[in-house]
């Protein structure tokens, strides 16, 4: 049942910052022009990519302003440096009537975009757009893209394309693979005595797998010999329950050996991700957009999640981010050798890499029977300007950056998948694979090439972005705020409630 019957002053305040701040209702679903406007019609992107992120970006960018001159010139404004600034910054433009033609983001601000009410909605419905004969995409054209990520643009509360996607990643687990193979304080403690043994050690010790395919074999060698003599060597996990046996067995090494430095395990950089895997792959209660309840994780099961993973905390084998209080990454743990496995973004790899030890990357190890990895990646919507014009510059710009060959050299700059099959089989992105085992950059195509079929989203409606911080937030209420288990849970819920 509800505790709130009244809409809280936040959300109706967001409600007009959604609508361009006009209370005017809008025309979801336009038709584009046949003909094109007789001067350059501006088309404003807003985004959040650093310089070194948008070099590609920005060739797709000259070649439209080029083949569309004195037609439509498409202009990059970046409004912030991550998402969620980029989020905050495009709601307080909206709210003072400042609209883009398209912007780049995530399917939860999108759906606050929207609103409840789908007459108040500032973004277009885009079943027009793809479906017009001269300028949107055949059945062949929409099959080619992949399907996880075309209909990530369906799942909003109202129905219909909302949003169609950019560039997509996932989530997989960096491990320190010197550490693994046997470069780690254990054996080195342990045999600093042995000459054959400090020989091999010292020679794999500093390197990293950038651009040193040698290091491979001296590593295999290494712990061969480790393996022989019962050093400490270490098997990747595939499993969650395997990971946290793995964490422990790791700690209690170490304090075999003497060892007391600081040291953890694992590292996860997203609360709200491994809560939100976590619960898929367990087959637990989240959210549901279409029910008269959207928010279904307020009770035992999440409870008993939530005791689990803050008790692998306390017991200090595992870190997040919320539970170093919000502000700290725990890749740099990583870097610093704290951790020996990091879960994050393939789309932060350059985040993980290490001038120390080498790096390599496996699946998130998963519970239950089936793995699910979490798709992650920006989308882009196109906002009601009630200029049709600018509607269908900003749509033909999209189709450009869309083009199979063009997203595949978007996509790998930014260590992102394609959004299209095609792209896949482009001479640049083969390319691409063929440099595997030459840098971090090159392995995350291999890798997930792989989980792309096993790829989860979560239902997206107004309020579905609480939703996500608040089930992460529940790991900081009991590690930084003292709650108890059942209160950190019952206080994300009621944030969700109140928003709602």
């Amino acid at each position: 049942m509800k505790m709130k019957k009244l809409l809280p002053l936040s959300f109706i305040s967001l409600l007009a910052l959604v609508s361009c701040g006009s209370g005017t209702s809008h025309v979801v679903d336009q038709d584009l022009p046949e003909d094109d406007p007789t001067s350059a019609q501006e088309v404003v992107f807003w985004h959040c990519l650093g310089h070194a992120k948008t070099t590609n970006l920005e060739k797709i960018v000259n070649a439209f302003n080029t083949e569309y001159a004195g037609k439509y010139h498409v202009t990059l404004t970046k409004l912030g440096g991550d998402y969620d600034t980029l989020h905050d910054a495009l709601k307080t433009k909206l709210a003072s009537g400042e609209i883009p033609a398209l912007s780049m983001g995530y399917p939860d601000s999108f759906s606050e975009y929207m609103t409840n009410d789908i007459t108040q909605s500032s973004l277009l419905r885009l079943d027009n757009f793809l479906k017009d004969k001269n300028y949107g995409y055949s059945e062949t054209e929409i099959a080619d893209f992949v399907p996880g990520y075309y209909n990530e643009g369906n799942q909003y509360q109202f129905d219909g394309v909302w949003s169609m996607p950019m560039y997509k990643s996932t989530e997989v687990m960096y491990y320190n693979q010197s550490y693994f193979m046997g470069v780690n304080k254990l054996n080195a403690k342990k045999f600093k005595d042995d000459v054959t043994f400090m020989a091999m050690y010292n020679n794999c010790a500093g390197r990293t797998s950038e651009n040193d395919p040698e290091l491979q074999d001296d590593l295999a060698e290494l712990k061969e010999w480790l393996v022989a003599h019962d050093g400490y060597t270490y098997e990747v996990p595939t499993k969650w329950n395997d990971m946290v046996t793995l964490a422990r067995k790791m700690k209690a090494d170490r304090a075999t050996e003497g060892i007391t430095d600081e040291f953890y395990g694992i590292g996860y950089d997203s609360d709200a991700n491994m809560m939100i895997s976590q619960m898929k792959q367990r087959g637990l209660a989240y959210t549901d957009s279409k029910g008269s309840e959207h928010f279904l994780f307020n009770n035992a099961q999440t409870d008993k999640l939530v005791e689990e993973i803050t008790g692998y905390i306390k017991e200090g084998i595992f870190i997040t981010k919320n539970s170093l209080g919000g502000t700290k990454y725990t890749n740099t743990y990583f870097g610093d050798e704290k951790i020996a496995m990091s879960i994050g973004s393939t789309g932060g790899s350059s985040y993980q890499i290490s001038g120390n030890f080498s790096v390599k990357l496996a699946p998130v190890p998963y519970s239950g029977d089936t793995p699910y990895y979490i798709q992650q990646g920006p989308s882009i919507c196109f906002f009601d300007n009630e200029n049709p014009y600018m509607h269908k510059g900003a749509w033909l710009f999209y189709k450009k950056l869309a083009e199979p060959q063009n997203n595949a050299d978007l996509a790998l700059e930014n260590s992102y998948d394609p959004i299209r099959i095609s792209s896949y089989e482009t001479a640049s992105y083969k390319a691409w694979l063929a440099n595997e085992g030459k840098g971090l950059k090159y392995d995350i195509p291999s890798i997930t090439a792989r989980l792309k079929n096993n790829y989860m989203t979560s239902a997206v409606f107004v309020g579905s972005g609480t939703a996500r911080t608040e089930i992460g937030n529940t790991i900081k209420y009991v590690m930084r705020s003292g709650y108890s288990v059942r209160d950190s849970v019952q206080a994300a819920w009621q944030a969700c409630d109140d928003a709602d």
